[in-house]
């Protein structure tokens, strides 16, 4: 047909899409788009700046040895040529000294490694890039969610990729920045997929699943319950039997392969089948509370969300308020109520992305391998990937006020965005401090990641390097210690006594790596205590070895994510928790 034939009809959409008022409505949405973009790019810049701050920490160092290995020898292996990392007694490694974990986060340090080098820099970069990428891929969902909204956008944006607990965990070289990307990803290409109908999308969300599944095994599951229950609540009245099918296929792919590789890994079928058997996990068959063990994993699990400001509480009411309204006007037949409380705000379309990210944390919660039942205290990492979702609840909070008084707007833009006021007085105190923590955090954070952190592993690594001898013998008892200091002075010191009888590896693939491994009739050379030693213990050594440093360091490196151990400044230690201790006699 040609464009003089045109019937009106097909002419229509491009008319109405020219009208003044359209034009003038993209007008005015541009500078919101543009102001957008720059709290991306600053977004950006807090994500990548001076990655090497701090030494790699517990859980960091052993993804980057991994990776290394992984570089080195194409496989998943816990064993360098020189020393072990593989959690207590080896745990967590399979017959083969293959790792068990998700192997994603693996491949990402591998392949982070043969472009950048390694260091500590480059284990972080590549996490640092996926954080930015989810929050671009957050952009882009609300963008589709909230046509018409750009200042609401904004304000959404804006406390999700300034928050520092999230910016924290973008920093980290472990599976945190995957776990927000692949549940945003994996949203936007389901309502992609339902709208269009597109077998890309569909193979692309399937793709994506498959992802954050073999970047975290509870996580990945976390995600695909999260989509399904999503679907059953808003669109199963509306689902055809080939979308069923469609779906049906997309999950069964990412079951199939996670089923495959349990299989190849051990986790399945072998003689520690089980993910209990390889993390040593027992704590919940202790529990002997009035109130069930799954019950009370989930109040503290929700308790937690609230207790370090990833939610506001305040926010979260007046946000479950503004949802509620309209079911109880409709019962009341007041409909007036939900447009006088709403003021023009979108609440139900933001509402069905937050509820997203609450059945992903629902999810992690029950999935999650952390028994807080004996400690009552969550670790948040296992469901920071709904925290992207949650957030958004904030920029609503800020649009609704904005557009009743532009200065209480503002206020409570600047309030939520750089303090932790929103969770008082529910917030818990810090570990090791005692303190609340309340606090400005953002401007904390900022000023933080411009500055080196020195802590117990930069200084002990730093002793090492400069007093050991090449290939001297090392004793660490926190299999969590020695594996942060292996990345830093493996390649000069070997860390021994890894093994004792009680190890789950083969006996005979144990002899092959080496014998100072094992801790049966292994002399160290140097012993690392961390913490506050036991006199006993301290008494006993002393026949043998003498105390050559005890650093002005607290013991524990407080840089990790999670908020409620994490204090922005070095702890000062109330007592020498830090001993080196040499041999008497040399070797």
């Amino acid at each position: 047909m040609s464009a003089k034939a045109r019937s009106p009809e097909t002419d229509a959409p491009r008319d109405r899409d020219a009208t003044p008022d359209h034009l003038l409505g993209r007008m005015r949405a541009a500078p919101y788009t543009i102001l957008t973009v720059a709290v991306l790019v600053v977004a950006a810049y807090l994500c990548v700046v001076n990655l090497d701050y701090a030494v790699l920490w517990h859980d960091e160092a052993p993804t980057a040895l991994i990776g290394r290995n992984l570089l080195k020898t194409g496989d998943i292996t816990g064993w360098d040529g020189r020393n072990l990392v593989g959690g207590t007694n080896g745990r967590t490694l399979n017959d083969d000294l293959r790792d068990v974990l998700p192997p994603l986060m693996y491949a990402v340090n591998a392949a982070s490694f043969a472009l950048f080098g390694v260091s500590e820099t480059a284990a972080r970069i590549m996490p640092a890039l996926f954080g930015v990428g989810s929050l671009a891929m957050l952009y882009l969902l609300l963008r589709r969610q909230l046509r018409g909204h750009g200042r609401l956008i904004l304000f959404c944006v804006l406390l999700a990729a300034w928050s520092p607990q999230l910016l924290l965990y973008f920093r980290q070289s472990r599976y945190y920045a995957v776990m927000a990307l692949g549940l945003i990803t994996a949203f936007y290409l389901y309502e992609a997929w339902w709208r269009s109908g597109r077998v890309w999308a569909l193979c692309g969300l399937t793709l994506t699943a498959a992802l954050a599944f073999f970047n975290h095994y509870a996580g990945g599951a976390a995600t695909m319950l999260a989509l399904a229950t999503w679907h059953l609540i808003f669109r199963r009245n509306e689902t055809t039997t080939r979308q069923w099918l469609a779906l049906a296929v997309g999950g069964g792919v990412v079951v199939v392969l996670g089923t495959a590789y349990f299989g190849w890994i051990g986790l399945l079928g072998g003689e520690r089948s089980g993910f209990a058997a390889y993390s040593g996990v027992t704590t919940l068959g202790e529990y002997r509370g009035a109130m069930p063990p799954a019950a009370l994993r989930l109040a503290i699990y929700t308790r937690e969300l609230f207790t370090a400001d990833w939610i506001s509480w305040p926010v979260f009411l007046w946000f479950v308020a503004m949802l509620s309204v309209p079911f109880v006007a409709s019962r009341r037949r007041t409909p007036t109520a939900p447009a006088k409380l709403h003021a023009g705000v979108p609440a139900a379309a933001l509402g069905r992305i937050v509820l997203m990210g609450a059945l992903f944390a629902l999810y992690s919660a029950v999935l999650s391998p952390q028994q807080p039942t004996l400690s009552t205290v969550a670790d948040l990492r296992y469901y920071m990937g709904a925290l992207p979702l949650l957030l958004p609840m904030k920029g609503l909070f800020v649009e609704w006020l904005w557009r009743r008084w532009r200065v209480a707007g503002g206020a409570a833009l600047a309030i939520l965005l750089a303090t932790s006021a929103g969770a008082w007085p529910i917030n818990v105190p810090l570990n090791h401090t005692g303190e609340r923590t309340l606090g400005l955090h953002l401007l904390q954070f900022i000023r933080e990641v411009h500055r080196p952190y020195r802590d117990s592993l930069r200084v002990v690594s730093a002793f090492l390097l400069a007093h050991a001898a090449q290939d001297d013998l090392v004793y660490v008892p926190e299999f969590s210690d020695r594996e942060a200091l292996t990345f830093i002075s493996g390649h000069q010191v070997l860390y021994c006594c890894v093994l004792n009888e009680d190890s789950p590896l083969p006996a005979a693939q144990v002899a092959r790596l080496g014998p100072h491994l094992s801790a049966a009739g292994t002399v160290p050379d140097w012993i690392v205590l961390f913490g506050v030693p036991n006199p006993a213990y301290i008494n006993r050594v002393l026949e043998a070895f003498a105390i050559v440093a005890r650093p002005d360091v607290f013991f524990y490196p407080t840089q990790r994510p999670e908020i409620n151990w994490h204090t922005f400044t070095p702890l000062p230690p109330a007592a020498p928790s830090v001993h080196i201790l040499r041999r008497r006699h040399a070797r």
